[in-house]
């Protein structure tokens, strides 16, 4: 019998601070096992790893160019910058899908995890780049949005890739989640 090699594969399409942590410990969790872990992230999910901009660096900024093979350019409209300024992400500044009480939930919530040495969202998010997790983020996310991966803050192990890869990701994996 041939053994094929284990492969973990995690969607996130959510932007709520607890279902990204959980998606995290998961994918940590396979990744210190010694298992290929793949992260996919879709438009929402993808704000945990958007480096936190203000309102007036995305509005007044000079947006990058991102030379992308991903990206038509051409397309590009001022309502991308509109929904950036508005949807600003970072790991660190994600709304709780419960008890968030018009912000301080997660603040409270990241108060506990630094109480009890547990490490915080953007903790886990370094922790899974150095276990080796694979970051990909939904082509037409890119696209849509104007992404540029250069905005990420993680540095390496990120791809843009299309759906077609995602679900031959998913079909060589043992363990599949969407969250």
């Amino acid at each position: 019998m041939v053994e094929h090699p284990q492969q973990a594969t995690i969607m996130v399409i959510s932007a709520d601070m607890d279902k990204v942590m959980s998606a995290f410990l998961i994918a940590t969790g396979y990744a210190a096992m010694g298992i290929k872990t793949n992260m996919w992230f879709t438009i929402f999910g993808a704000n945990c790893l958007k480096r936190r901009r203000g309102i007036l660096h995305t509005l007044l900024g000079k947006r990058r160019q991102d030379n992308s093979p991903y990206r038509r350019q051409e397309s590009d409209s001022i309502v991308q910058t509109m929904v950036e300024a508005v949807n600003l992400g970072g790991a660190n500044h994600l709304p709780l899908s419960q008890i968030n009480f018009f912000g301080i939930g997660p603040k409270i919530f990241n108060f506990l995890l630094r109480r009890k040495n547990i490490p915080t969202l953007e903790e886990f998010i370094y922790l899974a780049e150095d276990l080796g997790v694979s970051f990909t983020i939904c082509q037409i996310c890119v696209d849509t949005l104007g992404l540029d991966t250069s905005d990420l803050i993680v540095s390496k192990n990120v791809q843009v890739k299309g759906v077609s890869q995602y679900v031959k990701d998913s079909m060589a994996s043992h363990y599949n989640a969407v969250i």
